[in-house]
């Protein structure tokens, strides 16, 4: 990425993207994943990346990390002024490290308490799923939290996410989490659950469900690429605080690790 960070368009317009990956023992997990997030994202975005350079900057990244995180953020570059971007520009790119979060570890064994945020998210179904680096709407959940965490709707009160995690909940036996199709981002190891409980003949329903549906959960979870799956133990609503069974989450947290495993292991 050009060091002159002030001309750059993502610093500019936050004309961009990013990815956040787990490292162990010199290796991205979930690569091709965030490879085909990296790919899908930047294709809707109107970027041109050169994937080819970036995953071998990846892997030598990685492979000196040996543990840890790895963040790639994408930028459409250098130049013009104002919204237009240069003609026949490629995308540039930065790569960064560091530890991961420590409280994960606990929250994983342990569960953690959710409220629900008063941030709703807009809607723009052009960015809806993207993990561009317009981030404001999170920061402002962030600000907003009270507890562990929190738990966020859209202006048209559907269930979205968590302030940077996906949500998943547990009722009459069926897995289900909302399908980001105006809001939200599609999370890589949220992509990781529903290829895998596919493959395992138990898929999730995704859909739009608002804060009555998730009320009627019997266990609750939040996930992303490096704090994996997080069982919630409560959530306080705005009338009432309600308890989750955190068995149903440790049951297919067991699952999801020994997919992990394998899925680890596999050559890239």
């Amino acid at each position: 990425m050009s060091e002159d960070i002030h001309q750059d368009r993502a610093f500019q317009y936050g004309d961009g993207m990013f990815t956040t990956m787990h490292v162990a023992c010199g290796r991205v997990a979930l690569w091709s994943l965030h490879k085909q997030r990296l790919q899908n994202d930047s294709a809707r975005l109107g970027l041109t990346v050169d994937l080819a350079l970036l995953t071998e900057q990846v892997h030598a990244a990685a492979e000196k990390l040996a543990d840890g995180v790895l963040k790639v953020h994408i930028s459409s570059g250098c130049g013009g002024r104002g919204y237009q971007r240069p003609a026949g520009q490629s995308a540039v790119w930065r790569l960064s490290d560091f530890s991961v979060p420590a409280q994960y570890a606990c929250w994983q064994k342990q569960g953690i308490a959710a409220d629900i945020s008063p941030v709703t998210l807009g809607l723009q179904p052009l960015l809806a799923g993207i993990k561009h680096i317009n981030r404001l709407e999170q920061v402002l959940v962030k600000e907003q939290i009270t507890l562990d965490d929190a738990i966020v709707c859209d202006m048209q009160g559907y269930v979205t996410e968590a302030s940077a995690s996906n949500v998943f909940w547990y009722a009459d036996g069926q897995w289900y989490t909302p399908s980001l199709d105006n809001a939200g981002v599609a999370g890589v190891y949220r992509a990781f659950i529903l290829s895998t409980l596919e493959q395992a003949g138990k898929p999730v329903i995704t859909g739009k469900f608002t804060i009555s549906d998730l009320k009627e959960a019997s266990a609750v979870f939040l996930c992303n690429a490096l704090m994996h799956i997080v069982p919630l133990n409560r959530i306080q609503f705005d009338d009432a605080e309600v308890r989750f069974d955190c068995g149903p989450v440790w049951t297919l947290q067991q699952q999801m690790n020994e997919a992990y495993e394998r899925e680890h292991e596999t050559p890239d």
